[in-house]
């Protein structure tokens, strides 16, 4: 979806991924980007890998001659408390989430400096980097990183006119949401100021704006995409407690 929706916008696409197939990703969204009247192109990339991250890097300047806008999309969710998540759980965890974002972000930006042009680069966060998720310790603790990551290396990078920034998501649909029933969906949903959960589109969008020229006074910042969660969750009253006295109300 982030692929098509800046192809619409007008750019080439180089989509890196660790598996071609099976999913959309791969030769699928190159041929969709095609479809669009867009070039693109796909490389297989580890992003735990800063080797592969700079093959990425350096495919995309071979093919097109230039790197304007990096998202760093790539990310995986671990399951689990502190005290249920071993070793390895963290270090995958750390190593997908916060060292491909740190790969990335690295190499775009000596390319970016290099070329002295400036650029975009997005990362995905999320709103469980600002707030605890019972049972994502480690889940937490990587977007953690990456929400202060964004704003360091904004304010390192503002001065050459890269600009980096973040979109944090709420709840969205999609493959790694799935883990969550209907019913807890739709509590989740029903907790949400706007009442549903965010699609892939309504992230793009974001990320569109963050990768344009109308978002170049924006620096280090992670704008979120939930809905209204953060900022509250609505409170639904029964007629029965608002015939109540507010003490009884309050639960005085």
């Amino acid at each position: 979806m982030i692929a098509l929706t800046l192809a619409r916008a007008g750019s080439n696409v180089v989509v890196g991924d660790l598996r071609e197939e099976p999913r959309e990703g791969g030769e699928a969204t190159v041929q969709a980007v095609h479809g669009l009247g867009r070039d693109a192109v796909f490389v297989r990339c580890d992003v735990t890998d800063s080797t592969s991250v700079t093959e990425l890097m350096m495919a995309t300047v071979d093919n097109f001659g230039s790197l304007h806008i990096v998202v760093n999309n790539a990310g995986i969710l671990v399951e689990g408390s502190v005290v249920e998540t071993t070793d390895e759980m963290w270090r995958r965890q750390m190593a997908v989430n916060v060292d491909g974002a740190f790969f990335c972000c690295r190499e775009a930006i000596k390319i970016m400096l290099g070329a002295g042009r400036g650029g975009k680069i997005v990362n995905i966060t999320s709103i469980s980097g600002f707030r605890g998720n019972p049972g994502f310790a480690a889940y937490c603790a990587s977007k953690g990183a990456v929400v202060n990551l964004t704003r360091q290396l904004g304010l390192d990078c503002a001065a050459h006119g890269i600009n980096v920034n973040a979109v944090a998501p709420g709840f969205v649909t999609t493959e790694m949401t799935a883990i969550y029933d209907e019913a807890v969906h739709n509590v989740l949903a029903g907790l949400t100021p706007r009442g549903v959960w965010a699609s892939p589109q309504d992230v793009a969008n974001c990320i569109a704006f963050l990768a344009s020229p109308l978002s170049d006074h924006i620096c280090g910042e992670n704008i979120v995409v939930d809905g209204g969660w953060l900022i509250g969750t609505p409170v639904e009253v029964s007629e029965t407690e608002q015939e109540a006295p507010r003490g009884a109300r309050a639960g005085a």
